[in-house]
């Protein structure tokens, strides 16, 4: 049984197993707060159906003050039933996935587990990061990945929503990404994220405003500075640049929740400033800039909001009077650059210092999945003081049918970097693969959301850089927007 229960993912922080007991012939749900979509998960994934029997194995999900930690929940199953208490409604639900999986590892079995587990993320924040501004997201996949990231315990999904290539959202009274088929309006924005609400799953919209933004200043030329760090556009620097920002700011401000998050980006971009702004303003000074047109929105729509940025190659700059409010991401993504994290993690940990968030997942120039950068991020970042948590980026494509396992291996760090299992100190990938894949597959098949052929229905075509990657439009941009800004070629990945 300790062994079907090392599968358990992500792995709970302590598991107590004291026996067994024979699998009850009926199950019932007693009176009181449950997670959504209980029920059909019991039928669907445990093969169990909820009775009204009032002699039935009582099965039991209550919140509980006296759990301190947030999103944390304990799970009791015994002979006299089953009881997973809460912290919180987000710790009803994880405790809710981790039930799921132990009814679902022990489907066929005539006995079931005696067990206690205690459990809670190492880390408050677990966002995945999708790239709309090089890929391809219908409204179908993206609800899908929301439900993904539920079953994974992760909390936050971080949309890039353009870059140099493609504009994935169509703002009102704006021509921005009405080039691209695939572009979500703000309506279906809005209803996304009420959707991911229902799931614990906040969403994160990060709106670029200095550089990578050829797919805005296609329609805009006149805004446009030069050159990003990598081809592409870099804004000019100018009173017109802060007003169009704005306006695309409120735009999706408007459609939040009450407290919210915005990314800016702020990286990888070079400096024209234009002849109307005084010659001293500084890149630091733009960043206080836009923290200030931020919050004047928030005063403007009663909503609280905190404003998160990329911390750059050489670091970003950020005001002394706006760091309580501010979210600075690092980030790195190839395991042979440890070092490099060594000394993000050196320079932005630390009492006092910002907010941070770490940057993993995986990047452009990583074609199968990577996920041992991030488990290096989740382990020595683990006693950070300041650290909000980690973004598990998928950068440049859609095709998370093939790289599922950069998410799934990720959220297992994500929540317990430490967990102890026979696999999850293995440094050899090959190795690693041996031991997680067979379960990984096991995992989709039970846990419809993550299955590979819905979600690649649910995708549409794979798209990868801005080009379509097979099928009968290969090679062909997504937009005339793509091959506009020439950015296929000069990434420096290694050394990102």
């Amino acid at each position: 049984m300790l062994k079907k229960l090392e599968c358990l993912w992500p792995h709970p922080q302590k598991v107590t197993v004291s026996g067994e007991f024979a699998v009850p012939s009926r199950v019932r749900l007693q009176d009181g707060p449950h997670p959504v979509g209980l029920e059909e998960d019991f039928y669907s994934i445990a093969k169990l159906e909820i009775s009204t029997d009032s002699e039935g194995y009582p099965v039991q999900f209550k919140l509980d003050a006296g759990l301190d930690k947030a999103q944390s929940y304990k799970l009791a199953m015994s002979e006299d039933g089953i009881t997973v208490s809460a912290a919180d409604e987000p710790g009803m639900t994880y405790g809710m996935q981790t039930l799921l999986q132990v009814l679902a590892l022990f489907r066929d079995a005539e006995r079931w587990p005696e067990l206690d587990i205690y459990d809670y993320p190492a880390y408050a924040k677990r966002c995945f990061m999708v790239d709309m501004g090089r890929s391809v997201f219908t409204m179908p996949f993206l609800k899908r990945i929301v439900r993904i990231l539920a079953r994974l315990k992760m909390n936050q999904l971080h949309l890039h929503l353009y870059d140099d290539e493609l504009c994935g959202i169509r703002f009102e009274g704006f021509s921005f990404g009405s080039e691209n088929p695939y572009a979500l309006s703000i309506a279906e924005f809005a209803e996304l994220v009420k959707y991911a609400a229902q799931y614990h799953i906040e969403i994160i919209p990060e709106l670029e405003a200095w550089g990578h933004v050829g797919s805005l200043v296609y329609h805009r030329p006149e805004l446009r500075g030069g050159e990003g760090m990598y081809a592409g556009s870099s804004f000019l620097i100018c009173e017109e640049t802060f007003e169009l920002m704005r306006e695309l700011t409120r735009q999706v401000v408007e459609v939040m929740p009450w407290q919210a998050t915005i990314h800016f980006g702020l990286d990888e971009a070079k400096w024209y400033l234009s002849p109307s702004m005084p010659q001293d303003f500084s890149p630091e000074q733009l960043v206080g800039r836009y923290y200030e047109m931020l919050q004047k929105i928030g005063d403007e729509l009663g909503k609280k909001l905190t404003m998160q940025i990329w911390a750059d190659h050489g670091g970003r700059p950020v005001p002394q009077q706006i760091q309580h409010n501010v979210i600075i991401e690092p980030w790195q993504y190839w395991n042979s650059a440890k070092s490099r994290i060594d000394r993000a993690i050196g320079r932005y940990s630390g009492p006092g210092k910002m907010r941070w968030v770490m940057g993993a997942g995986q990047s452009i120039g990583q074609y199968r999945g990577a996920y041992h950068a991030t488990r290096y991020w989740c382990k020595q970042a683990l006693d950070s003081p300041n650290v909000e948590g980690v973004d598990i980026t998928l950068w440049g494509s859609n095709d998370l049918d093939q790289k599922l396992i950069s998410l799934f291996a990720g959220a297992y760090f994500a929540w317990n970097p430490n967990s102890g299992t026979r696999f999850s100190e293995l440094e050899d990938y090959e190795e690693f693969d041996r031991h997680v894949f067979p379960f990984m597959y096991w995992w989709q098949a039970t846990f419809r959301d993550a299955f590979q052929d819905d979600i690649r229905r649910d995708r549409g075509p794979a798209v990868n850089n801005g080009f379509y990657l097979w099928g009968p439009n290969h090679g062909k941009p997504v937009a005339p927007t793509v091959p506009a800004v020439d950015t296929a070629i000069g990434h420096d990945y290694l050394n990102e």
